[in-house]
């Protein structure tokens, strides 16, 4: 198989995306992950691996954990999901996706190997490329593999790594996709504690009692051993001080993570690593526009997210509002995000997206976001357009502009910047 661009890979991988259809709720299973790692040679046996669960936090986390060791001197490879400029990103190397060239030539070795063996008949587009980001950190020789999980935890396609020197790293844990992993919190965080196996070491930061007696349980079943963070502990206020606020408490744990690494492998973590280094696209990101007013993009696609990007934007531009464009996808409580947005907004633009990535994806109907933000006394307007939708936050005079809400409009938006 010839794969010579990344407009092909995604051609390719369409059929992979539907596959996930039938596989959302009953199917999850990790029974078509072992036939496939085994066609390509077990990678997940072969590599050190820092595996990264939680609902709100996870890729900055694993972003800088990925960050700290590579500055460590360490060969680090990282998968992330979902990507937001390229599929490219699913498969990073030392903080750098791979190259369009090479992403599209390994990508063809691999997918020759899983069809021409037959390992298994349709696997959806994440357990696909997590097999694929595997195994390319295997042939890379990585030192560290840092792995995102995708949804959940006990029956995430990433919950191959059974390894007794996997670090577990629990970020914060809120509700989400509970008609999949469950109805309440500790339901919820029984699903994110299944990555825990024998002997692992498990990191995270102090949550609430039904959080931590779900971990605290868990590890004492799988004879593992638990090390709750302090955020206000091992960083530095110079470290952090530029940080937004939730990523202060994501890179506290992040550092004490890399840290554990460094002292039980035997290495020195460098002291003077700067955080604001590292580039996580539509994590309170910011850049100056054309027309010199400021754009924040975030993926906050939650309550809890939600909350936490406010929360930061007021620290950082106290008493000012923004104009704000919004999608959702299907499914998510918008009425608390519009509530977590209230204080923020000068004007809502309320629109769609029309793309997905690892499951099929639906977006949340902008009649009823704009409906609900309108009762709550939020200006509104709707294009159901999101391209106008972008034109009109453009038009706008407003000194601060936010695009929010699903990462699949952020990743359309950054394509028309």
């Amino acid at each position: 198989m010839a794969i010579n661009s990344i407009e092909q890979v995604e051609v390719i991988l369409k059929k992979y995306v539907e596959n996930a259809r039938q596989y959302i709720h009953d199917g999850l299973t990790l029974e078509r992950m072992w036939p496939m790692l085994e066609s390509v040679g077990n990678p997940h046996k072969k590599l050190k691996v820092i595996h990264v669960a939680g609902t709100s936090g996870k890729t900055s986390t694993a972003f800088y954990i990925a960050g700290l060791l590579h500055a460590s001197g360490k060969k680090v490879g990282l998968t992330v999901s979902p990507h937001v400029d390229s599929i490219t990103e699913r498969v990073q190397i030392n903080g750098r996706p791979i190259t369009d060239i090479e992403f599209c030539s390994e990508i063809s070795e691999f997918l020759t190997i899983i069809e021409e063996t037959g390992s298994v008949q349709s696997p959806s587009y994440f357990e696909l490329m997590i097999v694929f980001a595997l195994w390319e950190f295997s042939r890379q020789g990585v030192d560290y593999a840092v792995i995102e999980t995708g949804l959940g935890g006990l029956l995430d396609s990433t919950n191959v790594v059974t390894r007794k020197d996997k670090v577990c790293v629990i970020t914060d844990i809120g509700l989400d996709h509970q008609a999949i992993l469950g109805s309440t919190i500790a339901e919820i965080a029984g699903q994110k504690a299944g990555i825990i196996h024998g002997g692992n070491h498990v990191f995270m930061n102090t949550q609430s009692e039904e959080v931590m007696a779900v971990f605290k349980k868990k590890t004492e079943v799988m004879n593992a051993i638990i090390s709750i963070n302090d955020p206000r502990s091992h960083v530095l206020i110079e470290d952090t001080v530029q940080l937004a606020l939730f990523q202060r408490r994501n890179y506290s744990l992040a550092r004490t993570v890399a840290k554990f690494v460094a002292e039980r492998d035997g290495f020195v973590t460098v002291s003077n690593f700067n955080p604001l280094d590292v580039v996580i696209k539509g994590r309170m990101e910011e850049m100056i526009v054309q027309d010199g007013s400021m754009l924040i993009m975030d993926g906050a696609h939650n309550a809890q997210k939600m909350s936490a990007f406010v929360a930061s934007f007021q620290a950082k531009y106290p008493e000012q509002k923004a104009t704000i464009l919004l999608a959702l996808k299907q499914g998510k409580e918008y009425t608390e995000v519009v509530d977590a947005l209230k204080p923020i907004t000068q004007l809502l633009i309320v629109t769609t997206f029309s793309v997905s990535q690892d499951v099929p994806i639906s977006c949340l109907d902008p009649e009823a976001v704009a409906a609900y933000a309108n009762s709550v006394e939020v200006e509104t307007v709707i294009f159901k357009d999101n391209k106008e939708a972008y034109q009109a936050l453009h038009d706008t005079q407003a000194e601060i502009k936010i695009i929010t809400g699903s990462f699949y409009l952020l990743g359309q938006m950054r394509a028309l910047l």
